[in-house]
């Protein structure tokens, strides 16, 4: 029975019942206005007598959920033992009214997503996960504006490392991600994958997984490939596939890591597509490679990991509540560790026969409950006579990538500028042992530019091969490794001697070392040098279960082709867990390596130390957990440069910061090289610095 009043507010209709609630249309005589009160059903309270200890700390997370595109929430309470929220009244219908009306055009879809993925993204940096994502949970005003509702039911996760949920949790099957699904922990990219399917369902009309029960549907978000919505509408154009498919990806880590990325794809295409579908531009959408490096290869499908429905039906509860599903899931634990050690002051010097420059500078200091550790500012070692560049960790100048362009900068941040025009995609970037000329990779072609001159040379090109992936000089710039068609070639490094190489025959001939693929048992796809150049550092990708995992393998080079190169370390998948592919690696060429995830934007995400002498690693959290990108250490190891993409907000400003060696454990205050806000316009720009060595 309709009851007549909830607290003040007059009911006047019943506007729909589901499994959690039941929403009425109703009027608050003190503002004179109409509402939506969302009523609970009591049998929450005798069922769960924390449940209203949930309820109570569920109304502050509301609270904190002030945006334009959310519905906002104006009060809260309970009536005979039946909580209830009061909201704003939607006049305009829901998205999933809209969809019964027929198809949206890509423009159309997205107006609505562009408008309400900054609210998404605004609850997701406030740690607040919505769970219950779907098409009548998008409502209209009047206007035709849309905004996302229900929010209330979210529950908050926790952003400390090592502390994940175990709650109950909230969902709808048809549009449930696949760990939620499972049990397991969520995060935002849930909410994600939900607007991956109502993207699909927009577009096509009906729901990507269709089943007789909502638990098969479930399982098929887990164990069924993401369906190809051209499949569905093959109207649409070509590359609305690869959004869907980054937004539904099985695995969290290869989504989109906020709603807004999506939009920034979706509007892109939106943008190219004419009248005819057949004639829109392609849109890449797809992660690049680790350090940028562009693998000319034919991409392969991804390998789907066998799985076993019962690892998810029999540890499991499933209750089913009308619409939704309650999945009981327990904890896990997650990779952390403690730091102990004493930040020292960052000292920028200046060399011995100059005057220090009075550039603004970063700052670093502790924070407040590390009294024991307070380091001074960073200062200019003054010396005599004309002005000189500033030194940080034996280097004196960096070379960065901006808009496909190289640049440099003092190691301060100051004078920035840019030494290449052509906007070509470029990666590899090393300083020669000249101090005036850079080597870099752009497509297949290896090419210098001098700094002074800004004179551009191509040094060789290896048109011919399907895998070109690396050209590392070594420290003292005698020998040069080379990944070509994942095998390793080490061999004299001369300029003019390159200039005759374009093939592996030619790179034979020079006499130099050489291992296959049957040799090392791995195809090399990355190598870096020690600073005593007898050992390198590979990357490859190694099996792991039914899957592969890039992988880095320390082996000595030493005696070069006179043995099988001696196996001195292997990780992480032999020491601790990476569960994404490696985005960039560095090595200080002695102990220290340096291994950053994937998590946003083609290349931010999480940063690992990984130390070869221990075998420890850790999760570094100098600024914030996430989300850091080219983490590069100074020539002599003491300093470590990196750039850095807050994920807790929506901005994509992207900071660089420089931080010593031995205090990576430690999390500080550091103030950025004063580049500016604005200075790096590409939010998924890569960086990739490297530096020039102080000249003797």
């Amino acid at each position: 029975m309709q009851p007549e009043k909830i607290g003040r507010y007059e009911i006047k209709s019943e506007l729909g019942r589901g499994g959690m609630a039941t929403v009425y249309r109703g009027y608050d005589p003190r503002f004179e206005r109409e509402v939506a009160v969302k009523v609970l059903p009591p049998e929450l309270l005798h069922a769960d007598p924390q449940f209203r200890v949930r309820f109570d700390r569920e109304a502050k997370i509301i609270a904190q959920l002030e945006h334009p595109a959310i519905v906002p929430v104006y009060d809260v309470g309970e009536e005979n033992n039946q909580p209830y929220f009061v909201m704003r009244f939607m006049t305009g219908g829901s998205l999933s009214d809209r969809i019964k009306n027929g198809l949206f055009t890509i423009a159309d879809a997205t107006k609505i997503m562009e408008k309400i993925a900054p609210g998404m993204d605004e609850a997701h940096a406030k740690g607040i996960v919505h769970r219950d994502f779907k098409p009548s949970n998008i409502l209209f005003d009047q206007k035709g504006e849309p905004y996302i509702s229900d929010f209330g039911i979210a529950k908050v996760t926790q952003s400390q490392a090592g502390s994940v949920t175990g709650s109950a949790i909230i969902g709808t099957p048809a549009y449930m991600a696949p760990e939620q699904a499972q049990g397991d922990n969520v995060d935002g990219r849930a909410d994600i994958y939900a607007l991956g399917i109502i993207l699909y369902e927009m577009l096509t009309g009906k729901q990507p997984y269709e089943a007789d029960t909502p638990m098969g549907v479930a399982i098929k978000h887990i164990t069924d490939p993401v369906p190809h919505i051209l499949d569905a509408n093959p109207n649409l154009p070509y590359d609305i596939e690869a959004i869907i498919q980054k937004a539904m990806a099985k695995d969290r880590e290869d989504r989109y890591a906020t709603a807004q990325e999506l939009v920034d794809d979706l509007r892109a295409l939106a943008s190219n597509v004419t009248t005819s579908p057949g004639a829109a531009k392609r849109t890449t959408v797809e992660r690049p490679p680790a350090r940028q490096k562009t693998t000319v290869a034919q991409q392969k499908e991804p390998v789907q990991k066998r799985f076993n429905v019962w690892l998810v039906i029999v540890p499991l509860v499933i209750v089913i509540i009308g619409g939704g599903i309650f999945l009981f899931n327990g904890n896990n634990n997650l990779l952390g560790g403690e730091a102990t050690s004493t930040i020292p002051a960052p000292i920028i010097e200046a060399p011995s026969s100059s005057t220090a420059t009075e550039a603004p500078l970063p700052t670093e200091t502790l924070p407040p409950d590390e009294p024991t550790a307070t380091p001074a500012p960073p200062t200019l070692t003054p010396t005599a006579t004309q002005p000189s560049l500033p030194v940080v960790g034996g280097a004196d100048q960096i070379a960065f990538i901006k808009d496909n362009n190289i640049w440099l900068m003092n190691m301060d941040g100051t004078n920035p500028r840019s030494i290449t025009k052509d906007g070509a995609p470029k990666f590899g970037l090393q300083w020669l042992s000249d101090g005036k000329t850079i080597l870099y990779i752009t497509g297949k072609t290896v090419k210098t530019i001098n700094t002074e001159t800004r004179v551009e040379e191509i040094i060789t090109n290896f048109a011919s091969s399907q895998y070109f992936e690396a050209f590392e000089v070594s420290p003292d710039g005698k020998r040069v490794a080379i990944s070509l068609q994942r095998q390793l070639h080490i061999v004299p490094f001369d300029l003019e001697q390159m200039k005759n190489v374009s093939r592996k025959s030619d790179l034979l001939a020079l006499n130099g070392c050489f291992f296959d693929e049957a040799t090392l048992k791995a195809g090399v796809m990355d190598v870096l040098w020690s600073k005593g150049m007898d050992l390198v550092a590979i990357k490859f990708l190694a099996p792991v279960g039914n899957a592969q995992s890039e992988t880095m393998r320390i082996i000595d080079v030493h005696l070069c082709n006179e043995s099988i190169p001696l196996r001195k370390d292997e990780f992480p998948a032999e020491r601790f867990p990476f569960k994404t592919n490696i985005m960039s690696i560095d090595w200080d060429g002695d102990a220290l390596f340096l291994l950053n995830s994937n998590e946003r934007n083609g290349g931010f995400g999480r940063l690992y130390l990984y130390n070869t002498v221990t075998h420890q690693s850790e999760k570094l959290n100098i600024i914030g957990d996430c989300c850091y990108r080219d983490a590069r250490f100074t020539p002599d190891g003491d300093f470590v440069y990196f750039a850095f993409q807050d994920i807790n907000k929506v901005d994509g400003i992207i900071r660089f910061y420089f931080v010593p060696t031995g205090s990576l454990s430690v999390p500080a205050n550091l103030e950025p090289l004063p580049l500016g806000d604005d200075f790096f316009t590409n939010r998924k720009e890569s960086p990739q610095p490297a530096f020039r060595s102080v000249q003797d």
